[in-house]
């Protein structure tokens, strides 16, 4: 019998990803605010490239010379710009088998037609696609390409395979760099300029879809300004949206522009119709690979306050502006004097959109520094000086939006513990005969068949003990199971 620990997640507040991860309110419901629709204008975007030492800068002119002509043929393009994509296998031991856990935007080489429940699966290896930033092996890619892995190979153009090492990842954007061991003298990748793409622009993907390498696939730019489209919690990305076909393994690749420069991160596919890929735009990555390069990790700027859309009036075109939902006291926007209601017009003088591109940029200024903040106070036109803080953790966050706005972190609020599963006791076992959806149950990934073992610590046998074993700890559920011939845990909690 083997032993595993499958989950281990905290249950977010929705009162404190409101308050504190950007997050606002349309119709009632919470939705993921987007990075800011509008990067900084390509000199300062570039200016990030540590002296112009981390990357090759490009100028809009073709990487390929000649009479080269995209309307004929990308042929030449393709030859010129594979040798810089690589192929990244990513490897990660996996006791058993959860086909919950495994990342759809990956792929995994797993046989799932002879392995039953709780069988002894062999070590996971998924697989991702990424790009040569410089000539000594530094290849941008995904951070879920990467992440949870214990070993990495690299593929090259020409067959050589290295061995990779994270050097720094960041899931708020899902990028990752990763370098090469042993590596010299490879062929770079040109960064082009993001913010200067139109919809309707030719682009090329190049990457390793369903496994098949070096494969390109061509389209437009679809749109712009996407948001993270609800697939990353609390995420930072604003994705660029193409018809060039991307499916799982694209994941890290380059998107390319018609001069062969970088212009986007493929990353995810789009799971309500065909045709729909999407990419980080390159500018929005220039911000964070030296970052992940200098330190492994990206420090972001933080106000500290919550915000809210307004929906205009029939036939009145929306204000622009960030709409300020509350102000956490003690924080970088309490001590600037702002408060609720105030709509935020400019940052520095230039001009905010809505509260997610607020949010972006202030992500992207360095903590300690002091902005100006143009304010609209019921009509009254105010200049707010902030020093900008730095983005506490998320359980930091979600401690102090639960401070504010009087929570008890009680996962049962009206004092009635439940799980969320019909069970039958039966022969001294307590077994597991449906799932509610959207339960704790569901959340702790408890399936039909599965035997209740412990609660909280606590055996488990008959249907009354679920009940004085979930009242044990009110801000916390943790459970153990038989499935098969395994023991699994899982666990939810919120302080």
């Amino acid at each position: 019998m083997s032993s595993t620990s499958i989950r281990s997640r905290r249950l977010r507040s929705p009162q404190a990803l409101l308050a504190f991860l950007g997050l606002t309110t349309l119709g009632g419901a919470a939705v993921a605010l987007s990075y800011h629709s509008h990067a900084e204008a390509a000199g300062e975007v570039a200016a990030a490239n540590t002296g112009g030492s981390l990357w090759r800068e490009g100028s809009g002119a073709p990487v390929v010379g000649g009479d080269f002509d995209p309307r004929r043929s990308l042929a030449p393009l393709v030859k010129e710009l594979s040798p810089a994509v690589v192929n990244i296998r990513a490897y990660g031991k996996r006791a058993q088998l959860d086909m919950q856990g495994i990342d759809p935007r990956m792929l995994p080489f797993i046989d799932q037609f002879n392995m039953g429940p709780g069988a002894e699966a062999p070590p996971q290896q998924g697989i991702g696609s990424g790009f040569v930033l410089t000539s000594d092996g530094l290849v941008v890619t995904n951070h879920h390409v990467v992440n949870g892995t214990e070993r990495l190979e690299v593929k090259l153009h020409d067959g050589r395979m290295y061995k990779g090492k994270v050097l720094g990842s960041d899931p708020y954007t899902d990028i990752a760099l990763v370098q090469l061991e042993g590596a010299s003298g490879l062929k770079t990748a040109t960064l082009g300029n993001s913010t200067a793409l139109a919809v309707g622009d030719w682009v090329m993907a190049i990457g390793s879809p369903m496994g098949l390498e070096q494969t390109a696939t061509a389209g437009i730019v679809s749109a712009k300004g996407r948001g993270s489209l609800g697939l990353y919690a609390n995420s930072y990305i604003d994705f660029l949206q193409t018809d060039a076909s991307i499916a799982p393994g694209s994941s890290g690749g380059p998107l390319f522009n018609m001069a062969g420069e970088v212009v986007g991160i493929n990353t995810a596919v789009g799971g309500i119709g065909r045709g729909l890929g999407f990419a980080v735009p390159i500018d929005q990555a220039k911000t964070v690979i030296p970052q992940l390069k200098a330190s492994g990790k990206v420090v972001r700027g933080w106000l500290g306050i919550s915000g809210r859309e307004i929906e205009p009036a029939v036939g009145r075109t929306p204000e622009a502006g960030a709409v300020v939902g509350a102000v956490q006291s003690g924080t970088p926007a309490a001590e600037a004097g702002l408060r609720a209601g105030d709509r935020v017009t400019a940052i520095n003088g230039r001009e905010v959109l809505n509260f997610s591109d607020l949010r972006g940029r202030i992500a992207d200024t360095k903590p300690g520094s002091q902005v100006i903040l143009s304010v609209d106070r019921g009509g009254k036109k105010v200049d707010l000086t902030a020093t900008i803080g730095k983005l506490p953790s998320e359980e930091e966050l979600q401690r102090s939006a639960r401070r504010m706005n009087g929570e008890s972190g009680k996962l049962f609020p009206d004092g009635q513990p439940r799980l969320g599963a019909q069970v039958e006791a039966k022969d001294g076992r307590l077994t597991v005969r449906s799932v509610m959806p959207g339960s704790l149950a569901d959340e702790l990934g408890l399936r039909e068949g599965d035997v209740l073992q412990t609660i909280n610590g606590q055996k488990v046998s008959q249907v009354s003990d679920v009940a004085s074993a979930l009242a044990s700890d009110d801000g916390k559920v943790a459970v153990e199971v038989k499935r098969g011939g395994s023991t699994h845990s899982a666990m939810i909690e919120r302080r």
